[in-house]
C-alpha cells in the first residue's frame, strides 16, 4: 500500500522547513504534499489534496489546531492526525485527543527518528483499517446492527451536538423495545485502564467486555451499552422514577460491572456518572459531566464509581496551588545539591497535597509536566544531551501525560530522580576529583558562609596551594571566582522572584558590603542588580519556567 500523502500545518516557517527536510519521505513510503501556516489555509489544501496523514500545530493564528481538527474530521473521518505540541499546552492536547487524533509529539524535543516512527505507525494503522474494511465485506461483524447504529449516533452527536430541530433515528433496542432519547436518563462513562502504558484492549476482548457490561447492567435495569472508543464505553440508563432509590441502583450497576470485568476478564475500569438529562441536545453535556466525574480516579483510586455531584463539590473546595514559589526554590536548591532524598521528600509532599486537595486531573498532569521540566532543566548542566532526555520509550513527556493516578506518578518520579541524580553524580565524579566534587556541592549548599581558601583546603584535606591548583584545573576559574558565581546566581534568583532590597539580598548570599556585591554582580551579569531586576520585570518572557 501507499505512498501515503502527508500535509503539515504550523505557523512557524522554521518548523515547516525543518520537518520537510529531515525526513526522506519517498524512501519510507510517504509523499509530502505541502504545508500551511494556519487552519484556514490548511482546509483549502485538504479539500484539494485529501491527505492521508495531517501533522498540525495547536496554537495558530486565524484558525487554531482544534478547530482545524474538527473541520478536517468532518471532511474526511478516515484522515489520521498527529499533533505537534508544546510542553505547556496540555489542556489543548487533551481536547485534541478527545477529538480522535492518533498521536502527538513534543516540538521542543522532537527528533527526526521519533517523528518518522510515529508516521510509520500511523501508516500501519491506515493499512490495518483497509484490511479490516475489506475483510468485513466478506465476513460481516457479529455485533448487532442496533448497537452499531447507536454507536454511530452517539459519536455524531458528541462531535456535533444536535439542535432541538435536528432529525434523528429512534433506533436502539432493549429487549426489542425502542430507546427513547427524550426520556430522562443517566449517562455512565466507563474508562478501561490499559495494563501497560499506551496499550489497548483487543477487539475480541472489547466485544466481550461490552456484552459483560450489558449483562451486569441488565441485572438491575434495562439500558444501552454503546462502544465509544478503544478505551471507553457509554452506558445509557433510564431514570426509573418508580424505584425507591434510583441513585443507589445506578451505583450498584456501576460496582457490579467493575467487579465482573475484573473477575472474568482481569480488566480494570472506572466509571463516571452524569447528572440526570433528557433529550438529544443534552447528551454532550451529560457526557462531559460523566467525564469530569470519572477523572476523580486520578487522586481517589481506580475501580470505583464517581458521580458528577461529587466532582462539583471538589471543584468548589480545591483552590490552593500545589506549586508555590517556596517549593520552586526548594526544588531548585535540592537539584543543585544532587540531594536525591531531599528531592523525593519535597515531591512526596507535593503528591500528598495532591491526594488531600483533590484538584482536577488536568491540573495534576500540568504540575507533573512542570516537575519534569524543572528536573530536566536543573540537571541538564551535567549532560546537555543525555541528561535532559535520556533514551526512553515512549518519551518522558508522554509517560507523564499517560499517568493513570497520583500513586503511579509519585512512584515514577521517585525512580526518575534516583536514576537522574545517579547519572549526574557519575558525570560529576568523572569531571572532577572526588574532593573537588564534594567541595563544590558544599559551596552550593553553604554559599552564604564566610568561605576562605584555607577553610576549603582543610575540608578537602590538602594544602591551600594544591587545592587552588586542582580547583582551577577542574573548573577553569579560581576558588573565589567560582564562589562569586554561585552567590551571584542565587542573588539573581532573589531579584527575579522577590521584592527584597539589594542590601538584604547581598547579606543573604554572603556579602557584608552592598557596594562590593553590586560590583561583583555587574562584573558577572553585565548589569547592576537594580537594572537586572528592571529588565526581568519588563520582559516576563525571561521567566525560567512558565507558571501554571
Amino acid at each position: 500500500m501507499g505512498p501515503y500523502k502527508v500535509m503539515l500545518v504550523d505557523d512557524e516557517i522554521l518548523v515547516r522547513l525543518g520537518i520537510r527536510s529531515v525526513i526522506e519521505w519517498e524512501k519510507h513510503g510517504f509523499v509530502y504534499i505541502g504545508d500551511a501556516s494556519d487552519g484556514i489555509e490548511a482546509l483549502e489544501g485538504i479539500e484539494r489534496t485529501r491527505p492521508d496523514i495531517l501533522l498540525t500545530d495547536i496554537v495558530m493564528p486565524n484558525m487554531n489546531g482544534l478547530d482545524l481538527i474538527h473541520q478536517a474530521k468532518r471532511m474526511d473521518p478516515e484522515m489520521r492526525i498527529i499533533v505537534l505540541s508544546s510542553h505547556n499546552e496540555y489542556e489543548y492536547l487533551r481536547q485534541a485527543m478527545k477529538m480522535g487524533v492518533d498521536d502527538y509529539i513534543l516540538k521542543a524535543s522532537m527528533k527526526p527518528e521519533e517523528l518518522l516512527e510515529l508516521l510509520l505507525e500511523t501508516a500501519n494503522k491506515i493499512a490495518a483499517d483497509k484490511r479490516t474494511r475489506e475483510g468485513s465485506v466478506l465476513h460481516p461483524p457479529v455485533e448487532t446492527d442496533v448497537r452499531h447504529k447507536l454507536t454511530q449516533t452517539l459519536r455524531q452527536w458528541l462531535d456535533s451536538p444536535p439542535s432541538a430541530n435536528t432529525s434523528y433515528s429512534r433506533e436502539g433496542s432493549m429487549d426489542n423495545s425502542e430507546w427513547t432519547w427524550e426520556a430522562e436518563s443517566i449517562l455512565l462513562l466507563m474508562h478501561i485502564h490499559p495494563p501497560p502504558p499506551n496499550s489497548s484492549v483487543d477487539p475480541e476482548t472489547y466485544h466481550t467486555l461490552a456484552n459483560l457490561a450489558e449483562l451486569g447492567m441488565n441485572k438491575w435495569v434495562k439500558g444501552c451499552v454503546i462502544p465509544y472508543n478503544e478505551h471507553s464505553l457509554v452506558l445509557l440508563i433510564p431514570w426509573e422514577v418508580h424505584v425507591s432509590d434510583p441513585a443507589e441502583v445506578i451505583d450498584s450497576v456501576g460496582k457490579d460491572i467493575i467487579s465482573a470485568l475484573k473477575r472474568f476478564l482481569g480488566i480494570s475500569v472506572s466509571i463516571g456518572v452524569s447528572a440526570r438529562f433528557a433529550g438529544k441536545t443534552e447528551l454532550k453535556r451529560a457526557y462531559d459531566q460523566a467525564d469530569k466525574a470519572l477523572r476523580q480516579y486520578f487522586f481517589a483510586g481506580k475501580e470505583n464509581v464517581y458521580k458528577y455531584e461529587e466532582a462539583m463539590r471538589i471543584e468548589c473546595t480545591g483552590s490552593e496551588h500545589l506549586f508555590t514559589n517556596e517549593i520552586e526554590q526548594e526544588l531548585r536548591q535540592k537539584i543543585e545539591l544532587l540531594d536525591d532524598e531531599g528531592l523525593k521528600q519535597t515531591i512526596g509532599d507535593i503528591f500528598r497535597r495532591m491526594r488531600e486537595g483533590q484538584y482536577s486531573s488536568e491540573y495534576y498532569i500540568q504540575v507533573c509536566l512542570k516537575l519534569l521540566h524543572y528536573i530536566q532543566t536543573g540537571l541538564k548542566r551535567y549532560d546537555e544531551e543525555g541528561m535532559a532526555e535520556p533514551d526512553s520509550e515512549p518519551p518522558l513527556y508522554k509517560q507523564v501525560i499517560g499517568f493513570q493516578d497520583v500513586w503511579e506518578a509519585e512512584e515514577w518520579f521517585e525512580r526518575f530522580i534516583e536514576d537522574q541524580v545517579r547519572r549526574a553524580r557519575d558525570i560529576l565524579s568523572r569531571t572532577y576529583r572526588e574532593e573537588i566534587s564534594q567541595l563544590i556541592l558544599k559551596m552550593k549548599e553553604r554559599y552564604a558562609d564566610d568561605w576562605s581558601l584555607k577553610q576549603a583546603a582543610q575540608m578537602a584535606n590538602m594544602s591551600e596551594s594544591y587545592l587552588s591548583y586542582l580547583f582551577k584545573k577542574a573548573t577553569q576559574v579560581g576558588f573565589t571566582a567560582y564562589l562569586n558565581q554561585i552567590r551571584v546566581e542565587k542573588a539573581a534568583e532573589y531579584l527575579r522572584e522577590t521584592h527584597m532590597p539589594s542590601y538584604s539580598i547581598a547579606e543573604k548570599v554572603g556579602y557584608d558590603n552592598v557596594n562590593y556585591f553590586s560590583r561583583i554582580f555587574k562584573k558577572i551579569m553585565g548589569v547592576s542588580p537594580q537594572n537586572y531586576r528592571l529588565q526581568v520585570h519588563n520582559n516576563s518572557k525571561e521567566s525560567l519556567v512558565p507558571k501554571i
